[in-house]
């Protein structure tokens, strides 16, 4: 079955102007299969094009169907035979070989391949003579490195590195990580500055430099960092990180992981980690806020690639197709007790009737998205600091109704400031008449919210009184609506 590197690579070379049955001969797979994943993808990248770039969710879900994963039944491949455990054998024998020659110099007293592989099966390892010989070989045989100079089209490849550059923000020494790309026909180099390396910081920037760029290139080339590599399967084999893979997939290009200490395979970037840091930081490092290292970086940028030929390398590239959407998926995510599912220490609310069901959190890096039932039940912005809340007054409007006396010490008022002055200055005796605006006005903004808090507060008793249950008799069918739909969703 297909994996979605597989698919990644059919799509790049249908790109390319590639026929399926060249593709299916390159890739060892029927040209049938290849015709089922192109015409796929010709139909959701269609699809994607015509649909309007304002409907997130659309977009989102487009996004989603290019980059989902083939279904693989790996349940009757089988193990590779020599292991981890194997390996650090051989190397102590081999070792302790060296240091008996060391010892006796020149001797005849060496073991045989055959007699190492035999110690190696006395340790309960099922392993055969020929393939302990060709690892004795790889070790012993360490001929020196030649180096091969490459030669790149424009569009070709670009590479990705991260570099540290210790900067004074706001007083403060701290420790920025420097994400850095280099398109490498042009060797035009792009590099943004981040708090730390995690998966958005990665992908995001990626994006920007796809922006930047104004289109995708046909290879991308990193190291094995755990962004790239999600794990190792033997001594040469890497299982790529799903969410690189994704990316690859949707922006058509190739991930290409150098060798485990191999930093020449993708020197230009190496390189331009060093000169790119001396250039901007080597005599400027005090700054206000991250924001002006970064205007800082730009011109630095802008200056080390003038005299390059961005517009040709930026030609060759292939069309960009709408902003890829970076987000951390969390499966099953736990509503607590306080409605609230909790992202990297903080809290963000949901729903009241999703206590204790599992949630799906989509982790955005500027937005945390709740999904249930594949249906949208909250949008936050993101906080940083971990032990904060954010929590939306709509998703306890049921509790509250029912102990209107907690409103006035909750989280919930003391997360929107001007609700809790108003509420303080006009509706201290009255909590339920503050609950019953509020749900009766849930789907308007917050400015129009607070708008209407204070009309009722300052209308004559009986007229505020019409006010408030003519909005109310206005939202109790949606609102019946809503709940009903909710009830299903849990069900």
């Amino acid at each position: 079955m297909m994996t979605l590197l597989d698919k990644s690579r059919m799509i790049s070379l249908h790109i390319e102007g590639r026929s399926n049955r060249e593709i299916g001969r390159i890739m060892h797979v029927s040209r049938n299969t290849v015709g089922k994943y192109v015409r796929e993808y010709e139909r959701l990248r269609s699809e994607l094009g015509a649909c309007d770039p304002g409907d997130a969710d659309e977009v989102r879900r487009l996004t989603d169907a290019i980059t989902a994963e083939p279904r693989y039944d790996a349940s009757s491949r089988g193990r590779r035979k020599w292991n981890a455990e194997m390996d650090a054998l051989l190397d102590e024998i081999l070792e302790s070989e060296e240091e008996k020659g060391r010892l006796l110099g020149d001797n005849k007293q060496m073991l045989t391949k055959a007699q190492i592989h035999e110690l190696i099966v006395a340790e309960g390892h099922d392993i055969g003579l020929t393939t302990v010989s060709r690892r004795i070989d790889d070790k012993r045989a360490r001929p020196a490195e030649a180096f091969v100079a490459q030669r790149y089209e424009y569009g070709d490849r670009f590479e990705y590195d991260f570099g540290e550059a210790k900067l004074y923000i706001g007083g403060r020494l701290r420790r920025i990580q420097m994400a850095v790309m280099v398109a490498c026909a042009s060797d035009v180099r792009f590099a943004l500055l981040y708090e730390n390396q995690r998966q958005e910081v990665f992908l995001d920037s990626q994006v920007r430099f796809f922006e930047f760029m104004g289109g995708t290139f046909r290879e991308g080339a990193y190291d094995n960092m755990r962004n790239v590599v999600r794990r190792f399967v033997g001594r040469s084999e890497k299982e790529l990180n799903p969410e690189l893979v994704k990316l690859a997939a949707y922006y058509g290009f190739v991930p290409n992981v150098c060798n485990c200490f191999s930093g020449w395979e993708k020197g230009a970037v190496e390189s331009a980690v060093k000169v790119v840091r001396n250039r901007a930081f080597a005599t400027a490092y005090r700054f206000d806020t991250l924001a002006d290292a970064q205007a800082h970086l730009d011109a630095v940028l802008a200056g080390l690639n003038e005299g390059k030929d961005v517009e040709a390398e930026r030609r060759a590239l292939r069309p960009l197709p709408p902003r890829y959407e970076v987000a951390d998926v969390r499966e099953g995510c736990r509503v607590d007790k306080y409605s609230c599912v909790t992202v990297e220490g903080v809290r963000y609310s949901v729903p009241e009737e999703l206590v204790g069901k599992l949630a799906t959190v989509r982790v955005y890096p500027n937005e945390v998205l709740v999904d249930f039932g594949g249906t949208r039940v909250a949008a936050h912005a993101r906080l940083r600091e971990s032990g904060r809340m954010s929590l939306d007054i709509c998703h306890y409007l049921r509790t509250l109704g029912r102990k209107p006396g907690a409103l006035a010490r909750s989280e919930v008022l003391a997360g929107y400031p001007t609700f809790r002055r108003i509420f303080e200055d006009h509706y201290t005796g009255r909590p339920k008449e503050f609950i019953e605006i509020v749900r009766a006005n849930r789907e308007a903004s917050q400015a129009e919210l607070e708008a209407e808090l204070l009309a009722c507060a300052t209308a004559e008793p009986n007229a505020a009184s019409s006010r408030v249950s003519s909005a109310i008799a206005d939202a109790a069918s949606a609102q019946v609506a809503r709940m009903a739909r909710m009830r299903g969703m849990v069900a």
